[in-house]
């Protein structure tokens, strides 16, 4: 059963995960809504309820914002990721980047971003 607060759409970017302040583990988020998105990491050792943060990186590898998360689920995939505490501006962005037209769009679209080292 379906347990979300609003639609999630498929769009795909990069991420940067961190734990604690220090990146851990980069991936491609695959579907984001207002209230979290699925990142597919590979296989992983998270845990459910494991705070992280998750940084949003545009095609060109530019940080546009870094939201806090609360891991949900997880599988070999990749871990799903609820949004906890975000900012209104935070919320503003989101917003953009799922309701706003492609053409308009000035976050995370189709494209690929250099992979970032993480520890």
């Amino acid at each position: 059963m379906e347990h979300r607060c609003s639609v999630r759409k498929s769009l795909e970017f990069h991420t940067v995960l961190y734990k604690h302040g220090l990146p851990v583990k980069s991936g491609m988020c695959r579907n984001l809504g207002l209230g979290g998105m699925f990142v597919d990491t590979g296989e992983q050792d998270w845990s459910k309820n494991e705070y992280l943060e998750v940084e949003i990186l545009d095609s060109r590898g530019h940080v546009l914002t870094r939201l806090p998360t609360v891991v949900v689920h997880f599988n070999e995939s990749g871990a799903g990721l609820m949004f906890d505490a975000v900012t209104n501006e935070q919320r503003r962005l989101l917003r953009t980047w799922l309701f706003v037209g492609q053409r308009q769009r000035s976050g995370p679209a189709a494209g690929s971003a250099d992979d970032r080292e993480v520890a």
